[in-house]
């Protein structure tokens, strides 16, 4: 049986190989990038993939990990937080990851948040996954 980890990296990797299909960007380099991010999460300590290793969030209450890939846009993590700050939302933590020309940024927000997320990911052009919904 896969741990949570190899779980969570699996389907990260399969959502965001499903959004950038027919882009010319290939499954190695996917695998590569999503392992890259969660990677980042994980030495932030702030990966999903830590499990009890990670400390509890500040607000308690149902979380959503997210995944968002965009084209061309390197500086995706401070265009996300931007973007989620001036509807109230921080991000304290932010994996990013790139393969030539496609970006992924991976984090942990507040359930609450999803309108806010969604906003943010449509006005910046880029593609949202939510990956896990999990209850605190």
């Amino acid at each position: 049986m896969p741990s949570r980890s190899e779980e969570l990296r699996r389907t990260v990797a399969d959502r965001v190989a499903q959004r950038v299909a027919g882009r010319g960007v290939s499954r190695a380099a996917v695998d590569a990038t999503v392992a890259s991010v969660l990677s980042a999460l994980d030495a932030r300590g702030a990966s999903p993939t830590a499990g009890a290793d990670i400390p509890p969030r500040e607000s308690a209450g149902p979380a959503l990990v997210a995944a968002v890939t965009a084209r061309s846009l390197p500086d995706l993590a401070s265009r996300l937080r931007s973007a989620l700050a001036r509807d109230g939302v921080a991000l304290s933590s932010i994996g990013i990851a790139a393969a030539g020309l496609h970006h992924v940024a991976t984090f942990e927000v507040p359930a609450s948040a999803r309108g806010a997320l969604e906003r943010a990911v449509a006005a910046l052009g880029g593609q949202l996954s939510i990956v896990s919904e999990d209850a605190a």
